[in-house]
């Protein structure tokens, strides 16, 4: 089911203005993710700003941020990554807009913008016991790349995902 038709998000480029909020968006999503806050989470996501090519947010209608994705260079991930690749290093929603299509409306934005850049193709990494990330990644033509290996902060399973992006973004 598409379920993008559900929301209207004010979605926008990002601005140097909005960092502070996407780190704390971050960190707040990634607790709510793992049932708990760990120690290093924004400090390990604060470079990825600086680094950004492309990086979108949205807006929920009382002003607050209700998601962000960002995507950095080709080269700027694992260097097990294929080396055209962009990177999708961080994508969140806020906890209390999850389940309503934001994260897939995000993920669309940037993988056509990516396209429309002239990259080839994008990748992410992805924790395995997040499950319904892993559902949106599938179904959204992401396939799994190369073999599982260790979050360094975390120390749980990760998986590699990658995805072809035509030579001309997709109009949605």
């Amino acid at each position: 089911m598409d379920d993008t038709r559900a929301i209207d998000p004010s979605l926008r480029p990002a601005t140097s203005a909005d960092v502070g909020a996407c780190v704390a968006l971050w960190v707040a999503a990634c607790a709510a993710r793992d049932g708990r806050a760990f120690p290093g989470v924004a400090e390990r996501a604060r470079p990825k700003f600086d680094r950004s090519i492309s990086w979108f947010v949205t807006e929920q209608v009382d002003g607050t941020l209700g998601g962000f994705v960002l995507a950095t260079a080709p080269g700027s991930g694992l260097p097990s990554d294929p080396t055209d690749a962009a990177v999708l290093g961080l994508l969140a929603v806020a906890p209390a807009a999850q389940g309503q299509g934001l994260a897939r409306a995000l993920i669309r934005h940037v993988t056509d913008h990516l396209a429309g850049l002239g990259h080839p193709r994008v990748v992410l990494h992805a924790l395995l016991d997040n499950a319904a990330a892993i559902r949106l990644y599938e179904s959204e033509g992401w396939e799994a790349v190369g073999e599982p290996f260790e979050h360094s902060l975390l120390g749980r399973p990760m998986q590699t995902y990658g995805r072809d992006l035509p030579a001309v973004a997709r109009q949605r």
